[in-house]
């Protein structure tokens, strides 16, 4: 059989394989780009800093959105209850995050981040952003905020 040389855009990123099947599916790029995204995170902050993804996700969303519930957390990342209950209890335990009964609901509780969390938040932010920018210097500016806000309009389809 004789082979005839595929353009790189029709190859997988890595290794050379012939995607044309799967080429146009939005969840294999996805999950494409996010091998990538993964590996950046975890050099420039999960092993030097010790986070985890959502670790970081957790806290930057609590640090934006002051007093925020452990259920709206949760429903925000598409998590159970009893899964945010295990992160935010390690996170507590970390001394990231601290947990406050409402004055209104004793029943309720919020979330706070203390001073360490937001320093380790602050420190990670600016090495993903800084380290990400760097990988994808061949998108310009525009290219780049237009990936952002098509990847927000991807994730805003989540049924709610």
């Amino acid at each position: 059989m004789l082979h005839t040389k595929r353009p790189l855009s029709e190859l997988t990123p890595q290794g050379g394989l012939e995607e044309r099947g799967i080429h146009d599916l939005l969840g294999y790029q996805l999950a494409q780009a996010t091998i990538v995204t993964d590996e950046v995170f975890e050099r420039v902050v999960g092993r030097p800093l010790g986070v985890r993804p959502v670790e970081f996700t957790i806290l930057q969303l609590v640090k934006e959105n002051s007093s925020v519930t452990p259920s709206k957390l949760a429903k925000a990342l598409a998590m159970t209850a009893p899964a945010i209950t295990t992160w935010l209890d390690r996170m507590t335990l970390r001394g990231t995050l601290v947990r406050e009964r409402s004055t209104t609901d004793r029943r309720a509780q919020s979330l706070r981040i203390t001073p360490m969390g937001e320093q380790l938040v602050a420190q990670a932010l600016g090495q993903l952003l800084q380290t990400e920018r760097e990988l994808l210097a061949a998108l310009s500016e525009g290219e780049r905020q237009i990936l952002l806000e098509l990847l927000h309009k991807v994730a805003c389809a989540r049924p709610r």
